[in-house]
């Protein structure tokens, strides 16, 4: 009867440790599928940021500019209301109606719209600055925020050690088989990692409010896990970011849209050496005479032309001058920003590959030297064979090893958002979904 009550008991027992598991494995599939990636981020803040909303708003306008400046001036209408003195040959004029239309010299309006299209120009490049911009800015606040989780654990299980060995010390002191030194050191260090964790979690919030600002999150939101699991893998050579750059950075291509526009308004301004034209057509009422003339009270019309004669050369060629000036120093804007380019690219070029390294170099020897010398200080802590000093020193060292990995791995991520920023593209796309893991 007993056998079988314990049969019973370990068959209960195994099934709904079964159905634990396969629980808690559905709730951690479910938590996994719910965390939040950088992609996800990304596409909220594209949709939402109110900067990129102005930047969108700004293009429209000033493509509605463009028609704006190809169109003729305003004609004018009059009417002149005559005298009761006014006479002509074929009788009095009752009245004039008048209509003049102002055509300026063929090419200046050619190039007020290549202006004004020059300008959309510039202000779609602005667009795509502000997106990549705020792209940017998203990810670097979302490695920020992965690489306090990650130490906010390391501290976290170093932490529950230390306490662990704490406990231990005190038992030892209790029974006195210990010193009250080995409390009180386990107990500092317990404490320092307190105070570490407290830092980091306030980092932490300023992080996700900087987040929420740019996702313009109303209430803000939460960020409860954040989740990448690859190292980007760079497949461009140094030359190929730089030709990538030169060709598609935003804030080049505004450059290289102002140099036109300049040059534009440099063609108009030696336009203004040509006159305009006017035309018009008037039309004259006129009363019944005293003649026995056919023609008598018949109405008059005229064509008149007009041209605007360019006479204050003190206006027109201060102006051409300014224009000129304008070009050159668009020109030298654009030249330097071409330089800076070069350096931004060498720069964020050379620090990606070094973070990488570095963080290689933690994650397959570092890291694994520094935890087999905490656990083996554990196991000889515990068995007596090792004093909680070198405890502590071995903790410290493994703590500080995890968290630069951690450091170097937000540099390195960081440093290849640059690149994406400077070169205006996705590189992580362009060269497919390859990436070394690194730990979680």
């Amino acid at each position: 009867m007993l056998n079988r009550f314990n049969k019973n008991y370990l068959v209960f027992f195994l099934f709904n440790m079964m159905f634990l598991f396969s629980f808690q494995l559905t709730f951690a599939q479910e938590a996994k599928q719910q965390a939040v990636a950088l992609e996800d981020i990304i596409r909220e803040a594209l949709a939402n940021n109110r900067e990129l909303q102005a930047a969108r708003e700004e293009l429209q306008a000033a493509r509605h500019r463009v028609p704006q400046a190809s169109a003729l001036p305003d004609p004018t209408l009059g009417y002149a209301v005559m005298g009761p003195d006014l006479e002509t040959r074929l009788g009095p004029q009752e009245g004039i109606y008048e209509f003049e239309q102002m055509v300026p010299f063929p090419g200046k309006l050619l190039e007020k719209r290549k202006m004004a299209a020059a300008e959309a120009e510039a202000a779609s490049a602005k667009l795509k600055f502000a997106e990549r911009e705020v792209i940017f800015k998203v990810s670097e606040v979302y490695y920020d925020l992965y690489t306090l989780d990650a130490t906010l654990r390391v501290v976290e299980e170093v932490k529950q050690t230390l306490k662990k060995f704490e406990s231990i010390a005190s038992a030892r002191y209790s029974s006195r088989k210990g010193e009250q030194r080995d409390v009180a050191k386990a107990q500092v260090e317990v404490s320092e990692t307190l105070e570490r964790i407290y830092m980091l979690n306030q980092q932490r919030e300023s992080l996700a409010a900087m987040l929420n600002a740019l996702l313009n999150r109303r209430p803000p939101g939460s960020f409860a896990e954040l989740r990448f699991s690859e190292l980007p893998v760079l497949s461009f050579s140094l030359e190929d970011l730089l030709q990538k750059a030169r060709k598609n950075r935003p804030e080049l291509l505004e450059a290289v849209a102002m140099r036109k526009r300049e040059q534009h308004a440099n063609a108009l301004a030696k336009y203004e050496y040509a006159p305009d034209i006017s035309i018009g057509f008037q039309y004259t009422k006129i009363g019944e005479g005293m003649t026995s003339e056919p023609d008598d009270g018949k109405d008059a019309w005229m064509i008149p032309l007009k041209v605007t004669f360019p006479l204050w050369q003190n206006r027109i060629a201060p102006a051409v001058q300014e224009a000129k000036r304008n070009l050159k120093a668009v020109e030298a804007k654009l030249e330097q920003a071409e330089n800076f380019t070069d350096y931004e690219i060498k720069n964020a070029y050379y620090r990606f590959t070094s973070a990488k390294k570095i963080s290689e170099l933690y994650q397959n020897a570092l890291i694994p030297e520094a935890e087999l010398a905490f656990r083996s200080d554990q196991a000889g802590y515990e068995g007596g064979k090792t004093d909680i000093l070198n405890l502590i020193d071995s903790e410290r060292v493994y703590l500080n090893a995890k968290i630069s990995y951690y450091q170097a791995l937000n540099e390195t991520l960081k440093n290849f958002a640059v690149m994406e920023r400077i070169t205006g593209t996705e590189l992580s796309k362009e060269e497919g979904e390859e990436g070394a893991g690194h730990e979680k």
